[in-house]
Formats: C-alpha cells, sequence, structure tokens
C-alpha cells in the first residue's frame, strides 16, 4: 500500500486485503467509537466558534487591504492565493454549521450557514442537503454524491476529459452547484442547488431556501455591480480569482479525502454506514492544516460523527485510533504526488473478491484494466 500508513493499534478490523486496495470488515461498533471520546468534544462552544469566524473574516479583511497597497505582481499573487484559502477557511466554518456543530441552536446554525456561504455564492440550504447525502451514503458505488466512482462502460468521454486532466478542480464546484452533481448520471435542473425544482429542495425549510438564494442573489449583484464601477481587471484581482482559488481548494480537498488507489468503494450488498465512514483519507496540508481548520488532515473522525466541531477532531481522533485501528487511513506523502497518482489510478472500479476495486485505463499503471498488449512470437529462421 504504496504511501499510505495504516495504525494498527489495539482493537483491529479483519483486513482483506485485495489488488490496488484493500477492503474493511469493522469489529467495532460506531458506540465503541464514541465511548472512546471525551464527551465535551460533542459539545459545541458557540464562543468559540465565533472567534474563529471573526479571526478568519479579520484576516480576509487584512489581505484585501494589503492587495490595495501593492501593484507589484508577486506581492498581488501570494495574496490573492491566500483570501482564496481563508475564503475556503470561512466555508469550513459555515459546513460546522451546517451540522449543527457550530451551535447547540439551530436558529444560530441557520443564520451562520447564511452568512458564511452567502458571500462564496453557496446556496446554503441545498448544500447543506446534499452534504448530508453524501454523509449518509459515502463510498457507496450507486449512491455516493460527491465523486461517485463508476464502472469501465460508464466512463464516458466527459469524465475522461474532467477526471483524467484534472480541470475538474477548477470547474467542479460550480458545475456541482448549478446541477451537474454527477457526471455518470445527471440532471442538470432537477440536480441544482439554486431552483426550487431540485430534488434537494424540501418545504419544510422554505424560508431558509429561498433566504439562502436571495442572500446569494445579493452578493452577486454585488460583485457585478463592483466589476462595472471598477472595471474588469478589479474584478478579476478582488472576486473573480479569489472565488476560483477557494472553489479549487474546495474540490481537491474532496476529491483526495475520498478518491485514492486504496480507498474501497462498496456496492449494495456489501455497504455499511460504518465502512463507507472509514473509506476517507487523512491527508498532511502542512501548515493548511490549521489555517482550514482541520478540514482535511482530520477528516476520518469527521465522517464518522459530522457533529463534532473542528477544534476538537484532533482530540476525538487521537481517542479514536486505537479503536480504529486497521481501519484509519492516513497518507503523510506529498499530497500533489498522491493527487496524481490518484489521476492515474482511479479511472473506474471492477468486482473482484467481492469487493469494488480502483482500476486504471492506463496500461503503464499498476492497476491497469484493459486489453493486454499482444505478444509476437518470434519464429526461427529456416
Amino acid at each position: 500500500m504504496e504511501g499510505l500508513f495504516i495504525t494498527c493499534q489495539a482493537k483491529p478490523c479483519l483486513l482483506a486485503e485485495i489488488d490496488g486496495g484493500f477492503a474493511l470488515e469493522p469489529t467495532f461498533s460506531r458506540q465503541d467509537l464514541k465511548s472512546a471520546i471525551p464527551e465535551r468534544c460533542f459539545r459545541p462552544d458557540t464562543a468559540r466558534a465565533f472567534a474563529y469566524l471573526f479571526f478568519d473574516v479579520a484576516l480576509i479583511g487584512l489581505c484585501y487591504w494589503a492587495l490595495s497597497q501593492t501593484s507589484a505582481w508577486y506581492f498581488e499573487v501570494p495574496l490573492i492565493f491566500l483570501i482564496g484559502t481563508l475564503l475556503w477557511a470561512v466555508f469550513v466554518i459555515g459546513h460546522d454549521a451546517g451540522h449543527g456543530a457550530f451551535s447547540r441552536s439551530r436558529l444560530i446554525n441557520t443564520l451562520v450557514g447564511l452568512a458564511t456561504h452567502g458571500p462564496i455564492l453557496v446556496p446554503y440550504r441545498g448544500w447543506q442537503r446534499s452534504h448530508a447525502m453524501h454523509h449518509m451514503k459515502t463510498g457507496h458505488l450507486q449512491e455516493e454524491e460527491v465523486f461517485r466512482a463508476c464502472r469501465a462502460e460508464q466512463d464516458w468521454f466527459s469524465r475522461k476529459l474532467l477526471f483524467r486532466s484534472g480541470i475538474f478542480v477548477l470547474i467542479g464546484w460550480p458545475m456541482y452547484k448549478l446541477g451537474f452533481r454527477n457526471i455518470t448520471t445527471y440532471d442538470p435542473v432537477h440536480g441544482s442547488h439554486y431552483l426550487p425544482v431540485s430534488d434537494l429542495y424540501a418545504s419544510h425549510v422554505k424560508w431558509s431556501w429561498y433566504a439562502s438564494l436571495g442572500v446569494n442573489l445579493t452578493f452577486l449583484a454585488l460583485y457585478v455591480f463592483l466589476g462595472i464601477q471598477f472595471g474588469w481587471v478589479f474584478a478579476l484581482k478582488y472576486i473573480i480569482a479569489p472565488y476560483f482559488i477557494y472553489a479549487a481548494w474546495l474540490t481537491f480537498v474532496t476529491y483526495m479525502q475520498h478518491v485514492a488507489p486504496e480507498v474501497p468503494v462498496y456496492d449494495s450488498d456489501d455497504w455499511s454506514g460504518l465502512k463507507g465512514a472509514l473509506a476517507t483519507v487523512d491527508r498532511n496540508y502542512g501548515p493548511f492544516n490549521w489555517l482550514t481548520h482541520n478540514i482535511g488532515n482530520l477528516h476520518v473522525i469527521h465522517h464518522i460523527f459530522p457533529t463534532i466541531p473542528h477544534y476538537r477532531l484532533q482530540e476525538a481522533t487521537d481517542a479514536a485510533r486505537p479503536i480504529l485501528g486497521d481501519g484509519y487511513m492516513k497518507s503523510d506523502r506529498f499530497v500533489l504526488a498522491d493527487f496524481v497518482r490518484t489521476l492515474i489510478g482511479c479511472h473506474f472500479v471492477e468486482h473482484e473478491d467481492g469487493k469494488e476495486v480502483w482500476k486504471s485505463a492506463y496500461p503503464f499503471a499498476k492497476n491497469y484494466s484493459g486489453p493486454k498488449p499482444e505478444t509476437h512470437k518470434q519464429l526461427p529462421a529456416e
């Protein structure tokens, strides 16, 4: 399992190794894990959560001010990248709110979700619904909400173009919000996060659904006005570039959390909620771990218990690891190297030994699946 470090501790899972990955049959339950984690990890601290949010917003304001004071590209580029990264961090705060991990108050969670998602043009309520669907069916071959695997015959040109080139990192998030939620089977209208006709719409959250759309439209109008008022260079530098950097962070981190040659995929007959939650990899993003609230490096425990606030994920992970044993996946490889490795090795899945195994369409890949090259026997000369 090249580059993937599996922690083997006190209470292991049964591990069935397969070519290109492995499949886990946990010998523990969620309750076993919950019992090992301190109860305070499940209690959101509203004041502390607001402190993180205010810090992010203040840092974004400082970066925008610094950007306005310089015209040298070698200062502008890192500042724009940092602003986009911090927008991703703000999204993570709203992500906590969407799980009810920002506050015990449902109203505060909703208001914070609207306030954090609105400026980055995310329809909070629609995203909250689709994200809940992702958590409910993580790792499910037929029903996973994000980066759903496919069979070889479903690996159509659109998937090849997006995923083998890596261009999905730049455009995947806008596409997902507009309704292209799955390239294998999608309906751009009924899958949209913005339209009430979407399958994400629920009448019992009608007011907040329309409130989230209203906030999005308000900020979109503001951005258009600023672009017209100050010109396209201003819009590119202060609005468009930071947006696409944040969107790239979101898409890249989500992809790296859930797709890798070793990460198992389960058919309906094999899937369970716990096995799906364990089909996640913690990766090291260096200084960005702290800056983006540990969304990428402490994601396994979040998928098992999504109501744990981001500032308690490290404590919860440390407490759960002896129970997780072989069920905990963590990679300390350079994350961009793992990204390339996944682009090469994860194109579709095949059923092997009762499990779904990632396969590659490239003959040079270790897990290649395709026509075998013909070998021509050389006849001896007469």
